[in-house]
């Protein structure tokens, strides 16, 4: 009779017994698989909330007007019909600008724009315009300002206008400065170079501005947008059509993909970890309970979602955000690679491990693990009888043999 032994036999890797641990290249493919997959999806839902539900949400709406309102009341944007756009205010000739930018500072600012932020020039509007605008030298001291001013104001309005004078010829500065080359006249005809010269100073077309020259309507832009009323109201209308679509539709697409999902397979599986038969067991060898998912899953949604609100939505750090991010996944990874149970920074925080199903034994629990091993070693070895051939002896007379190997 010979024995036949079961051959069952369990490994120890760590400490832990039965696992092996998941590949490092196949658990990182894993979770590029699962990004790219939660990628699409969410920018996806972004787009459908930003062109379907925003346009309709009454918030949005009264954001969005409060914010434009305030552009066009400042004279400076109009809003195109045809193009469903909102387009700066153009003229055909500088005065044109000028009255526009003339009247934003000394009427839209003064008297017009929300009262706790109207501003007062002290009855010298016109000197202030003509300092801070057409570039006039700030003979009257009134102003410690003048190192501020953009370069074109200083140089080139400097150059296009200069200030009235009188019979004394004496500066008149309760009055618009004129162009220099009417040379102190404000009748004589300007000749079509030096309107185009006058015109480019105050405004430059898009499409025309192939060499990203300043004008001053970019300045003034630029002053519009921040002040504090206009740059509230755009904050808020930025909050309720980008960040909390962004916000929303990142949460829950992260929802989906790193706790429904997962929650819903008995080793708490992600697509990518599905692909890659990886699975999850807690910090002892044993299958995971799925609550562990709760802090895996909140503390990765919690730090970006938090970093997003900190970083972008207050500060308008997105290129920090982005780098943090980053880091944060590289630093998870490496602890992946060189720590003892290759866990990344959120299986510490769950105490989960990460490993490679196909050549692991996942037990319920310790006394799973002990019944099974009881059952195994109550198996008896398995007797079976084995025939042994009949020996038969052939006798075989020389030259018979020899005649048959001839033969054969």
């Amino acid at each position: 009779m010979a024995e036949v032994y079961s051959t069952f036999q369990r490994q120890e890797t760590n400490g832990l017994k039965n696992i092996t641990h998941a590949k490092l290249f196949p658990r990182f493919v894993a979770v590029i698989v699962d990004l790219a997959i939660m990628g699409t999806v969410f920018f996806g839902l972004l787009l459908l909330v930003q062109k379907v539900i925003c346009p309709n949400s009454k918030y949005v709406k009264q954001a969005e007007q409060e914010y434009y309102g305030y552009n066009i009341d400042s004279g400076l944007f109009v809003y195109d019909e045809e193009a469903k756009a909102y387009k700066p205010r153009t003229f055909s000739d500088y005065k044109g600008y000028q009255d526009l930018f003339y009247t934003y500072y000394t009427d839209y600012l003064v008297n017009d724009c929300p009262e706790p932020y109207r501003v007062n020039y002290e009855g010298n509007e016109t000197y202030w315009f003509n300092v801070h605008v057409l570039g006039q030298k700030d003979d009257l001291a009134k102003y410690d300002d003048i190192n501020q001013l953009n370069k074109l104001v200083t140089s080139t309005g400097n150059a296009l206008f200069s200030y009235k004078l009188d019979s004394d010829n004496k500066p008149i500065y309760n009055e618009l400065a004129i162009p220099t080359c009417q040379q102190n006249d404000p009748e004589k005809e300007i000749s079509e170079e030096d309107k185009a010269a006058l015109v480019k100073y105050f405004y430059i077309a898009d499409e025309n501005n192939k060499d990203n020259e300043t004008c001053y309507y970019h300045i003034a832009a630029l002053d519009l947008s921040g002040r504090p009323f206009v740059s509230k109201a755009y904050d808020k209308w930025y909050e309720h059509y980008y960040n909390l679509p962004i916000i929303f539709t990142f949460s829950f697409s992260m929802l989906i993909f790193f706790f429904i999902i997962p929650i819903c397979f008995k080793n708490g599986e992600t697509i990518g970890k599905l692909i890659f038969h990886l699975g999850l067991v807690n910090k002892l060898g044993y299958r995971y309970n799925r609550l562990q998912l709760i802090p895996r899953f909140l503390f990765e949604m919690a730090v970006i979602v938090l970093l997003y609100v900190f970083l972008v939505v207050f500060y308008s750090a997105l290129a920090w955000f982005m780098g943090i991010v980053t880091f944060l996944g590289l630093a998870s990874y490496g602890l992946a690679i060189f720590t003892k149970d290759h866990k990344a920074i959120h299986d510490y925080v769950a105490g989960t491990i990460v490993i490679d199903k196909v050549h692991s034994e996942i037990f319920d629990n310790a006394n799973h693990e002990a019944r099974v091993k009881e059952e195994i070693e109550s198996v008896k070895p398995l007797l079976a009888e084995v025939e042994t051939p009949r020996e038969e002896t052939i006798l075989y007379k020389n030259e018979d043999f020899d005649k048959t190997n001839k033969e054969g």
